[in-house]
């Protein structure tokens, strides 16, 4: 056995081991994704839509002043 290849996958042997704790497939990563992007749109959705009727309500009152 070679020298060099003799520690390799012993405890102590430099080669770092990482814990999976959970699946990294692509479609776990999508889902997350998707998941985040909707549920940043469903909060902002009310705060668009009181926007938008407050923009509207300007415009409704300026309408009023110009008759």
């Amino acid at each position: 056995m070679k020298r060099h290849a003799r520690g390799v996958g012993k405890k102590g042997s430099g080669v770092m081991e990482f814990a999976v704790c959970y699946d990294h497939s692509g479609l776990n990563l999508a889902w997350s994704i998707f998941v985040d992007i909707t549920a940043f749109f469903a909060l902002m959705a009310p705060l668009a839509m009181a926007r938008l009727i407050e923009i509207s309500r300007e415009d409704a009152g300026a309408e009023l002043q110009l008759a």
